[in-house]
Protein backbone atom coordinates (compact mmCIF):
# COMPACT_ATOMS: atom_id res chain seq x y z
CA UNK A 1 0.00 0.00 0.00
CA UNK A 2 1.31 3.34 -0.92
CA UNK A 3 0.18 6.39 1.38
CA UNK A 4 -0.25 9.42 -0.92
CA UNK A 5 -0.31 11.68 2.50
CA UNK A 6 2.16 11.10 5.10
CA UNK A 7 2.25 13.30 8.42
CA UNK A 8 2.29 13.89 12.04
CA UNK A 9 2.10 16.94 13.81
CA UNK A 10 2.76 17.60 17.44
CA UNK A 11 2.33 21.28 18.23
CA UNK A 12 3.07 23.07 21.31
CA UNK A 13 1.95 19.98 23.27
CA UNK A 14 2.66 18.97 27.19
CA UNK A 15 0.68 16.22 28.89
CA UNK A 16 1.61 14.03 32.33
CA UNK A 17 0.20 11.95 34.47
CA UNK A 18 -2.40 13.07 37.61
CA UNK A 19 -1.71 16.19 36.87
CA UNK A 20 2.20 16.44 36.84
CA UNK A 21 3.47 17.51 33.60
CA UNK A 22 5.74 15.03 32.20
CA UNK A 23 6.00 16.32 28.51
CA UNK A 24 6.37 19.98 27.64
CA UNK A 25 5.65 22.48 24.63
CA UNK A 26 6.79 19.25 22.30
CA UNK A 27 6.90 21.32 18.67
CA UNK A 28 7.47 18.58 15.47
CA UNK A 29 6.56 17.82 12.07
CA UNK A 30 7.15 14.58 10.29
CA UNK A 31 6.01 14.75 6.31
CA UNK A 32 8.10 11.72 5.30
CA UNK A 33 8.12 8.22 5.49
CA UNK A 34 10.58 6.77 7.62
CA UNK A 35 12.41 5.33 10.66
CA UNK A 36 12.63 8.32 13.25
CA UNK A 37 14.72 7.27 16.24
CA UNK A 38 13.09 8.37 19.67
CA UNK A 39 16.56 8.92 22.21
CA UNK A 40 16.66 9.47 25.70
CA UNK A 41 17.75 8.19 28.74
CA UNK A 42 15.13 6.62 31.50
CA UNK A 43 12.69 9.01 32.11
CA UNK A 44 12.67 11.37 29.34
CA UNK A 45 9.66 11.02 28.05
CA UNK A 46 9.53 8.82 25.26
CA UNK A 47 7.17 6.44 26.65
CA UNK A 48 5.03 9.56 27.40
CA UNK A 49 5.34 10.72 23.84
CA UNK A 50 4.38 7.46 22.20
CA UNK A 51 1.02 7.01 24.62
CA UNK A 52 0.27 10.84 23.84
CA UNK A 53 0.46 10.12 19.80
CA UNK A 54 -1.90 6.78 20.09
CA UNK A 55 -4.23 9.00 22.25
CA UNK A 56 -4.17 6.96 25.50
CA UNK A 57 -3.13 10.88 26.99
CA UNK A 58 -5.06 13.61 26.93
CA UNK A 59 -2.98 16.81 26.50
CA UNK A 60 -2.60 19.74 29.10
CA UNK A 61 -2.17 21.81 26.41
CA UNK A 62 -1.61 21.93 22.60
CA UNK A 63 -2.57 19.07 19.81
CA UNK A 64 -1.38 15.93 17.86
CA UNK A 65 -2.31 15.86 14.54
CA UNK A 66 -2.14 13.72 11.49
CA UNK A 67 -2.33 14.54 8.08
CA UNK A 68 -3.89 18.27 9.39
CA UNK A 69 -6.71 16.28 11.46
CA UNK A 70 -6.57 15.77 15.66
CA UNK A 71 -5.43 12.38 15.96
CA UNK A 72 -8.13 11.65 17.63
CA UNK A 73 -10.65 12.73 14.68
CA UNK A 74 -7.82 11.17 11.81
CA UNK A 75 -9.13 7.76 11.49
CA UNK A 76 -5.07 7.00 11.76
CA UNK A 77 -4.12 3.28 12.21
CA UNK A 78 -1.06 2.70 14.82
CA UNK A 79 0.39 -0.05 15.20
CA UNK A 80 1.98 -0.07 18.85
CA UNK A 81 4.64 -2.58 19.68
CA UNK A 82 5.39 -1.90 24.05
CA UNK A 83 7.94 -3.20 26.53
CA UNK A 84 4.34 -5.35 28.08
CA UNK A 85 4.01 -7.86 25.52
CA UNK A 86 0.14 -8.00 26.10
CA UNK A 87 -0.19 -11.76 25.14
CA UNK A 88 -2.84 -14.09 26.69
CA UNK A 89 -0.63 -16.49 28.67
CA UNK A 90 -1.39 -20.34 28.24
CA UNK A 91 -2.25 -19.74 24.92
CA UNK A 92 0.09 -21.40 21.95
CA UNK A 93 1.51 -19.43 19.10
CA UNK A 94 -1.13 -20.20 16.48
CA UNK A 95 -3.82 -19.67 19.36
CA UNK A 96 -2.13 -16.23 20.14
CA UNK A 97 -1.84 -15.22 16.36
CA UNK A 98 -5.52 -16.42 15.92
CA UNK A 99 -7.01 -14.77 18.73
CA UNK A 100 -5.50 -11.89 17.81
CA UNK A 101 -6.62 -11.83 13.93
CA UNK A 102 -9.66 -12.22 15.26
CA UNK A 103 -9.52 -8.86 16.99
CA UNK A 104 -8.07 -7.16 14.09
CA UNK A 105 -10.84 -9.04 11.74
CA UNK A 106 -7.99 -10.04 9.62
CA UNK A 107 -8.48 -12.77 6.47
CA UNK A 108 -6.73 -16.09 7.20
CA UNK A 109 -4.69 -15.12 3.70
CA UNK A 110 -3.15 -12.07 6.13
CA UNK A 111 -2.57 -13.90 8.86
CA UNK A 112 -0.87 -16.81 7.53
CA UNK A 113 1.11 -14.40 5.31
CA UNK A 114 2.32 -12.82 8.65
CA UNK A 115 3.12 -16.17 10.23
CA UNK A 116 5.56 -16.85 7.26
CA UNK A 117 7.16 -13.45 7.04
CA UNK A 118 8.08 -13.72 10.83
CA UNK A 119 9.29 -17.25 10.77
CA UNK A 120 6.47 -18.13 13.21
CA UNK A 121 5.72 -21.85 11.07
CA UNK A 122 7.98 -24.12 13.41
CA UNK A 123 7.09 -22.23 16.43
CA UNK A 124 2.94 -22.40 16.16
CA UNK A 125 2.41 -25.37 18.45
CA UNK A 126 4.32 -24.18 21.18
CA UNK A 127 3.30 -22.61 24.27
CA UNK A 128 3.73 -18.79 24.32
CA UNK A 129 5.62 -18.84 27.50
CA UNK A 130 8.01 -21.47 26.66
CA UNK A 131 9.01 -19.67 23.81
CA UNK A 132 13.23 -18.01 24.04
CA UNK A 133 13.13 -14.12 24.22
CA UNK A 134 13.93 -13.84 21.11
CA UNK A 135 10.85 -15.97 19.61
CA UNK A 136 8.39 -14.29 21.87
CA UNK A 137 9.70 -10.89 20.37
CA UNK A 138 8.72 -11.93 16.95
CA UNK A 139 5.27 -13.08 18.10
CA UNK A 140 4.97 -9.73 19.61
CA UNK A 141 5.95 -7.83 16.54
CA UNK A 142 4.21 -10.00 14.04
CA UNK A 143 1.20 -9.41 15.88
CA UNK A 144 1.18 -5.85 15.97
CA UNK A 145 1.67 -6.11 11.97
CA UNK A 146 -1.48 -8.16 11.21
CA UNK A 147 -2.86 -4.52 10.25
CA UNK A 148 -0.82 -2.38 8.53
CA UNK A 149 -0.62 1.08 10.80
CA UNK A 150 0.01 4.36 8.66
CA UNK A 151 2.11 5.32 12.06
CA UNK A 152 4.45 2.30 13.46
CA UNK A 153 4.90 2.92 17.31
CA UNK A 154 8.21 0.41 18.58
CA UNK A 155 9.11 1.25 22.55
CA UNK A 156 12.76 -0.75 22.31
CA UNK A 157 11.52 -3.57 20.70
CA UNK A 158 15.42 -5.28 20.53
CA UNK A 159 16.32 -4.84 24.61
CA UNK A 160 18.36 -7.17 25.55
CA UNK A 161 18.01 -9.83 22.80
CA UNK A 162 20.89 -11.87 20.85
CA UNK A 163 22.69 -9.79 18.10
CA UNK A 164 21.44 -12.21 15.50
CA UNK A 165 17.88 -11.80 16.36
CA UNK A 166 18.06 -8.25 16.70
CA UNK A 167 19.53 -7.55 13.46
CA UNK A 168 16.98 -9.71 11.75
CA UNK A 169 14.12 -7.90 13.99
CA UNK A 170 15.55 -4.39 11.97
CA UNK A 171 15.50 -5.92 8.67
CA UNK A 172 11.59 -6.53 9.26
CA UNK A 173 11.25 -2.80 10.39
CA UNK A 174 13.49 -1.68 7.65
CA UNK A 175 10.98 -3.22 5.38
CA UNK A 176 7.70 -1.86 6.65
CA UNK A 177 9.35 1.92 6.78
CA UNK A 178 8.82 2.77 3.48
CA UNK A 179 5.12 3.48 3.31
CA UNK A 180 4.74 4.55 6.70
CA UNK A 181 6.23 6.70 9.61
CA UNK A 182 7.71 4.95 12.17
CA UNK A 183 8.80 6.03 15.71
CA UNK A 184 11.03 3.65 17.37
CA UNK A 185 12.90 4.08 20.77
CA UNK A 186 16.10 2.88 21.57
CA UNK A 187 19.36 3.62 24.01
CA UNK A 188 21.50 2.31 21.53
CA UNK A 189 23.43 4.94 19.17
CA UNK A 190 25.12 1.75 17.05
CA UNK A 191 21.31 0.46 16.39
CA UNK A 192 19.58 3.73 15.89
CA UNK A 193 22.50 5.02 12.96
CA UNK A 194 21.54 1.31 11.70
CA UNK A 195 18.33 1.93 11.44
CA UNK A 196 17.43 5.38 10.89
CA UNK A 197 18.27 9.22 9.18
CA UNK A 198 16.08 10.90 11.60
CA UNK A 199 16.32 11.69 15.47
CA UNK A 200 13.89 13.10 17.91
CA UNK A 201 16.63 13.20 20.91
CA UNK A 202 14.70 13.91 24.62
CA UNK A 203 15.72 15.18 27.95
CA UNK A 204 13.55 15.57 30.93
CA UNK A 205 10.69 15.88 29.14
CA UNK A 206 11.62 18.63 26.95
CA UNK A 207 12.37 17.80 22.68
CA UNK A 208 16.10 18.84 22.49
CA UNK A 209 16.87 18.12 18.92
CA UNK A 210 15.05 16.97 16.01
CA UNK A 211 16.62 16.45 12.67
CA UNK A 212 19.14 14.85 10.17
CA UNK A 213 20.56 12.21 13.08
CA UNK A 214 24.45 13.38 11.99
CA UNK A 215 23.38 16.24 14.03
CA UNK A 216 24.04 13.97 16.81
CA UNK A 217 27.97 13.44 18.00
CA UNK A 218 29.79 11.20 20.05
CA UNK A 219 32.95 11.71 20.90
CA UNK A 220 33.67 8.75 23.69
CA UNK A 221 31.93 5.69 22.18
CA UNK A 222 32.32 2.43 24.22
CA UNK A 223 30.84 -1.06 22.96
CA UNK A 224 30.34 -3.66 25.00
CA UNK A 225 29.96 -7.04 23.81
CA UNK A 226 29.01 -10.46 26.02
CA UNK A 227 31.05 -13.19 23.78
CA UNK A 228 32.61 -16.48 24.71
CA UNK A 229 36.33 -16.46 22.83
CA UNK A 230 37.42 -12.72 23.32
CA UNK A 231 40.10 -13.53 25.83
CA UNK A 232 41.97 -15.34 22.70
CA UNK A 233 42.18 -12.38 20.51
CA UNK A 234 44.94 -9.73 20.45
CA UNK A 235 42.57 -6.80 21.19
CA UNK A 236 42.64 -4.03 23.52
CA UNK A 237 39.47 -4.18 26.05
CA UNK A 238 38.25 -4.10 29.66
CA UNK A 239 35.76 -6.29 31.97
CA UNK A 240 32.99 -4.14 33.37
CA UNK A 241 30.47 -7.17 34.85
CA UNK A 242 29.92 -9.85 31.71
CA UNK A 243 30.76 -7.22 28.88
CA UNK A 244 34.16 -6.51 27.25
CA UNK A 245 34.15 -3.41 26.66
CA UNK A 246 35.97 -1.38 23.60
CA UNK A 247 36.58 1.86 22.80
CA UNK A 248 36.10 2.30 18.92
CA UNK A 249 36.12 5.87 16.74
CA UNK A 250 32.33 5.80 15.77
CA UNK A 251 29.26 3.77 15.59
CA UNK A 252 29.91 2.42 12.00
CA UNK A 253 33.37 0.97 13.09
CA UNK A 254 30.87 -1.96 15.56
CA UNK A 255 30.56 -3.27 12.61
CA UNK A 256 34.11 -4.04 11.70
CA UNK A 257 34.93 -5.17 15.12
CA UNK A 258 31.88 -7.39 15.51
CA UNK A 259 33.11 -9.26 12.09
CA UNK A 260 36.80 -8.89 13.58
CA UNK A 261 35.37 -11.36 16.31
CA UNK A 262 33.03 -13.57 14.71
CA UNK A 263 36.42 -14.40 11.65
CA UNK A 264 38.24 -15.39 15.19
CA UNK A 265 36.04 -17.82 16.00
CA UNK A 266 34.19 -15.37 19.05
CA UNK A 267 30.70 -16.30 19.99
CA UNK A 268 28.54 -13.52 20.79
CA UNK A 269 25.89 -12.96 22.76
CA UNK A 270 25.29 -9.34 22.97
CA UNK A 271 26.15 -5.90 21.40
CA UNK A 272 25.64 -3.01 23.47
CA UNK A 273 26.44 0.77 23.86
CA UNK A 274 28.55 1.12 27.17
CA UNK A 275 28.10 4.85 27.55
CA UNK A 276 24.60 7.32 27.01
CA UNK A 277 24.47 7.69 23.54
CA UNK A 278 23.55 11.39 24.38
CA UNK A 279 26.35 12.42 26.54
CA UNK A 280 28.14 14.47 24.37
CA UNK A 281 25.25 15.87 22.66
CA UNK A 282 24.00 17.21 25.94
CA UNK A 283 27.26 18.62 26.84
CA UNK A 284 26.98 20.97 24.27
CA UNK A 285 23.71 22.64 25.97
Amino acid sequence: MVIEMTSLTVDNYSTGYSGKEVLHNINFHISTPGIYIVLGENGSGKTTLFRAITDLLKPFKGKISFNGMPIQDSKVRISYLGHNDAIPVGMNVFRVMKFFAALENVSNDVLESVIERFGLRDILGKQYNELSRGQKKRVSLAKSLLVTGDIMILDEPTSNLDPSVSSMIRNLIKEESRDRIILYSSHNLYEAMDLGSYVLALRGGNLDYFGDLKGLSVRNYKIGIRADGIEKCDLRYKREGNFYVFDVESPEKTSELIASLVAQGVRIYEVKDMSNPLESFYEKK
